[in-house]
């Protein structure tokens, strides 16, 4: 009897998109055409059985779970937006305009590839080539963001010269891609014909980026880098409004619901990288108070609350979708994400302020026992004098430059706690040792003002410690905006889809707008500087989201409970993928 033999599986070259049946006891392979079959769809719900539309054009092969070659370049997503996010701290609105920018580079260049590889990637010599041009692109972007600043075009006019010639490479080998695919395809205008747009599309898209690289120089316009957000949403939206209106190429039976849905759960993981790295300084406190654990409890439920309420409501693979309806609820992802990365952002922040204030309560705390109990000057300077040796030696600091024997003195001199020259030494040993503390939390104060401070030598303690609350005015700012976003795309995502909606969705929709909302106006207080600086002293900003986010599922949970089922079932969604079968005509 003969045995077959054995052999390691060869990559081609190349491969075609195309679908392709091996009939039994043959080699040969034939093109696979769309044709009117019945598809037997088995959901918990029951069975459900649809028909599929004459297309009368060769059929790309269907995918619906992601390869481990995307996640991995996923992956790289999410280690650009950390390096970025660790190398530039938002501190001011510049940075906060640069962060927005970087973002949306990142992301669009991130949903280009994905739109391409969820239609026509087939694992092959040719793609895992491109596959790590395009990891290369995104290490690029690694490089460039350190030194990435729009806002001073004569500093770094050589940093967006050199993302533009990375944009332009990148849309290079996504050209290369889809010539491949049209090659496969030549016989068929139907497919052509989108794909053609496409490669349009990227190449205006490219030839734009080489212009902006001569454009940018030490003396060009600051707006110049306008150019590059006008081509990447220009792109996307050549890219997706061709594929509505040739749905040969569309995004039906791909896995394109998942790779979003897997950005966002990359997303959530890089939040819990961030909060745990917050943690981490933390606990270098040791004594841990309730205040302090609240925000630990909080901050780690508001991760898991926004999981449970996107991925209980995202689509999945078999749920019917118009095309308008899924490039929209795709595109959207766009502001949901960028709204969740800035949450997950300021909600490690407030971890680490809230402990910051809690070691500062100390500080003054002992200041106050000592002056009022004892109204002696010798006492609050020895009172002071202790205070500063456990924090100046827990932040680690360097003493020369947060030395305060000179006001000690000062203070042991005076005979009048409350009297000027003796006022004039505590604050300025309790603004050194806030600043000390804050120095060690990276509380400070942003860049340019720092920068600012140094040349017109107007930098001392009082002036750092002013700057520093500065900044987490707008992390309160952009905390609560970003929050209420996150919401309100969510609502949003879900009115994109599903197209039959029940009792339930428009109630959970309408709960997600209107605490979004709520939450974005809190923002609002800071139009009152007394009642920010409030609230900005208490610990009840990460608990109070944490709570509306408590409350949305909690909500949602009983919704689902309470109201009837809708007859004929509903729609997949969340974690019910179903099983499909194919029964022939």
């Amino acid at each position: 009897m003969a045995h077959a033999k054995l052999r390691y599986r060869a990559l081609p070259l190349i491969a075609s998109p195309l679908e392709q049946h091996r009939h039994s006891g043959h080699h040969e392979h034939k093109i696979a055409e769309h044709e009117t079959e019945q598809t037997t769809v088995r959901k918990p719900e029951g069975v459900v059985t649809v028909y599929e539309e004459h297309q009368g054009t060769p059929a790309f092969r269907e995918r619906e779970e992601a390869s481990s070659i995307e996640l991995f370049y996923d992956l790289f997503f999410v280690a650009n937006l950390t390096s970025f996010t660790n190398t530039n701290p938002i501190d001011d609105k510049d940075t906060i305009s640069s962060y927005i920018g970087f973002f949306a580079i990142l992301w669009f260049t991130w949903l280009q590839v994905v739109v391409y590889d969820v239609r026509f990637g087939v694992d092959s010599l040719f793609e895992r080539f491109c596959k790590l041009l395009h990891f290369g692109v995104m290490v690029s972007f690694a490089i460039v963001g350190t030194k990435f600043s729009p806002s001073t075009p004569a500093e770094s006019y050589g940093t967006q010269r050199k993302l533009s010639m990375i944009l332009m490479v990148s849309r290079i080998v996504l050209i290369c891609q889809y010539t491949s695919v049209i090659y496969y395809v030549r016989k068929h205008k139907k497919l052509t014909t989108p794909l053609l747009i496409h490669v349009g599309a990227l190449s205006i898209g490219a030839i734009l980026c080489l212009g902006f690289f001569f454009n940018f120089t030490s003396t060009s316009s600051g707006k110049a880098y306008i150019g590059w957000y006008v081509v990447i949403v220009a792109e996307a939206l050549a890219v997706f409004l061709s594929s509505s209106q040739w749905s040969a190429v569309g995004f039906k039976h791909t896995n394109l619901n998942e790779r979003c849905g897997l950005l966002t759960l990359i997303i959530l993981g890089e939040g819990i990288i961030v909060l745990t790295k917050a943690m981490n300084v933390v606990t270098k406190g040791e004594n841990f108070t309730a205040a302090i654990v609240g925000q630990i409890i909080s901050a780690t439920l508001i991760i898991y609350l926004l999981y449970m309420l996107y991925f209980d409501r995202v689509p999945n693979a078999h749920t019917p979708l118009s095309p308008w309806l899924h490039h929209f609820w795709a595109l959207f992802h766009f502001p949901f994400h960028l709204a969740l990365v800035l949450f997950m952002e300021g909600t490690a922040r407030f971890v680490t302020w809230r402990n910051a204030l809690e070691i500062v309560d100390y500080i003054y705390d002992a200041w106050d026992y000592a002056i009022y109990m004892t109204n002696d000057t010798a006492v609050v300077a020895d009172a002071l004098s202790s205070v500063s040796d456990v924090v100046l030696d827990f932040s680690e600091a360097d003493m020369s430059k947060y030395n305060i024997t000179g006001y000690l003195d000062i203070l042991k001199n005076t005979t009048d706690p409350f009297s000027d020259d003796a006022l004039y030494a505590e604050d300025e040993i309790l603004f050194t040792l806030v600043n000390a503390v804050f120095k060690f939390f990276k509380i400070q104060a942003s860049k340019k003002e720092q920068k600012s401070a140094a040349a017109s030598g107007t930098k001392d303690a009082a002036t750092d410690l002013a700057n520093a609350f500065h900044v987490y005015d707008l992390v309160f700012t952009y905390f609560f905006v970003a929050a209420g976003v996150t919401l309100i795309t969510m609502a949003i995502l879900m009115v994109l889809s599903k197209k039959r909606k029940v009792l339930g969705d428009w109630l959970g929709i309408g709960l997600r707008l209107v605490m979004g909302i709520g939450i974005s106006l809190i923002a609002t207080v800071g139009m009152n500087l007394t009642a920010q600086q409030q609230f900005l002293s208490s610990p009840w900003m990460v608990p109070c989201v944490m709570i509306v986010l408590l409350v949305m599922v909690l909500a949602e949970g009983i919704l689902g409970w309470v109201l009837p089922a809708p007859a004929g079932g509903v729609e997949g969604e969340g974690h019910h993928h179903g099983l499909v079968e194919h029964a022939k005509a």
